[in-house]
């Protein structure tokens, strides 16, 4: 996204804005769960990795953003082809998966594109469901977790946190949120659509962090009659008590399974915490009554092989969101709202872009306009040794107002670009105009 510029101007060699945005992932889009969870960041694996990446002289700074639905690296780079195959073979590495299973499904967008793929992605325009409303606090807990690692720079600063304004914006001022759009809603939803208005529902939570709080609190309005058990190592008797619901101890689980109709997983475990094995062994307990299991981990908490045991269906993050119909014909209006929004703040956010390469060149202009008053000052120095002190004051202010007046005019007509690639490339051709040789004395 940056144009890196050199100029001798000032007798040295001088980069003035190198770097670009880079990111790198894969998304529901792209990838089923299976590969997803392989990629999958918890907080503790994000700041291994991002102190990894800080080796790479390609790479200045990443956030990365690591959720049910996508893994994405946002990078701050000063080559993107180099960064490009830096970052691809590190997330190959870091994760021990091999290039020929993730190049089929990883992405990457640079400059203007990953930009604006940021602000859809804050939005929630670029979400399996449209109009979730988790990815925004997603986006900033990954940027702010980076931060605090040390992890960011400028420009990861500046896109970030316009990033979080515009998803704030598009929240307050459209109503694309409006209705069932999240993890924890979609679950019930799904649930409601298999059992029905089924009364006196038995549902056992696994986990009692975020989601299973959402997840209990609309279980609780869609079921007035169910029953809510929790089962956690820590942590779950606060959001019982508040619930009315029960606990128990985490090593109770499975003897819970068979006194329950649904089974919810949300937790942070990184493998299985219900398996086909176990649950075969209850064979006799389930007495042939329908369990549904929903995993909505990453990476899965249940087997998915237990959907072959009889009467047991198990549904991951990826199949709950295929069953819901995001009604998209009915927010078509609404996402029409939020990409003004996008494209308005965009425009503000390419300004201060542009800005960033353009002031720079100027300042380096006006260097190599004072460095001609001052060679053509001595090339007429016989001329001006006659003059009197105020007269060579006068003579100076004169130049000086001449040299101001050279930038402002190259300032409005850099205004009047059509496109920041046209400004990219006159702000190239007037580097290259000043670029000043300082005369010799005759």
């Amino acid at each position: 996204m940056g144009l890196p510029l050199q100029s001798n101007l000032s007798g040295h060699k001088f980069i003035y804005f190198d770097m670009h945005l880079l990111v790198t992932g894969i998304n529901f889009k792209t990838a089923d769960v299976s590969i997803r969870e392989k990629l999958h960041f918890s907080n503790e694996l994000a700041i291994e990795a991002l102190n990894q990446l800080k080796d790479y002289e390609s790479i200045d700074g990443n956030v990365i953003l690591s959720t049910c639905n996508r893994v994405e690296i946002y990078s701050s780079v000063k080559d993107v082809e180099k960064a490009s195959a830096d970052i691809s073979g590190f997330i190959s590495k870091f994760h021990n998966l091999p290039q020929e299973i993730l190049q089929p499904v990883i992405y990457q967008k640079n400059c203007q594109d990953a930009v604006v793929h940021l602000f859809k992605v804050t939005s929630s325009l670029d979400s399996m469901v449209l109009g979730e409303y988790q990815i925004q606090g997603q986006v900033r807990d990954a940027y702010f977790h980076a931060q605090e690692n040390n992890s960011t720079n400028g420009l990861l600063n500046k896109v970030f946190q316009t990033a979080i304004q515009i998803g704030k914006k598009v929240r307050s001022e459209t109503k694309i949120g409006d209705g069932s759009v999240s993890v924890a809603t979609l679950a019930v939803d799904v649930i409601k659509q298999i059992l029905g208005d089924q009364k006196d529902l038995n549902i056992l939570l696994l986990g009692a962090g975020k989601i299973s709080n959402l997840t209990a609190n609309y279980l609780q309005e869609q079921f007035a009659n169910c029953n809510i058990t929790f089962a956690n190592r820590s942590g779950a008797a606060k959001i019982a008590e508040r619930l009315q619901a029960k606990t128990i101890e985490y090593s109770q689980r499975f003897a819970a399974i068979a006194e329950n109709d649904v089974i919810i997983a949300s937790t942070s475990a990184p493998n299985f915490i219900v398996c086909r094995h176990e649950i075969s062994l209850m064979e006799e307990q389930l007495q042939g009554k329908t369990r549904i299991f929903i995993d909505l981990s990453i990476p899965r908490n249940i087997d998915p092989d237990i959907n072959k045991i009889e009467n047991c269906f198990v549904y991951s993050i990826d199949d709950i969101n295929k069953m819901i119909n995001s009604n998209l014909d009915k927010r078509n209006l609404e996402v029409t709202k939020a990409e003004k929004i996008i494209q308005d703040i965009s425009e503000d956010y390419f300004e201060w872009y542009s800005k960033q390469f353009i002031m720079p060149v100027m300042a380096e202009i006006k260097k190599g306009l004072v460095v001609l008053k001052q060679s053509t000052l001595d090339l007429y120095e016989p001329f001006t040794n006659k003059l009197d002190d105020s007269q060579q004051e006068e003579l100076n202010k004169l130049m000086d107002s001449y040299s101001n007046r050279i930038i402002r005019v190259i300032m409005s007509n850099l205004r009047k670009a059509s496109s920041r690639e046209e400004m990219i490339s006159i702000t190239q051709t007037l580097k290259d105009s000043f670029s000043i040789d300082i005369p010799e004395h005759e």
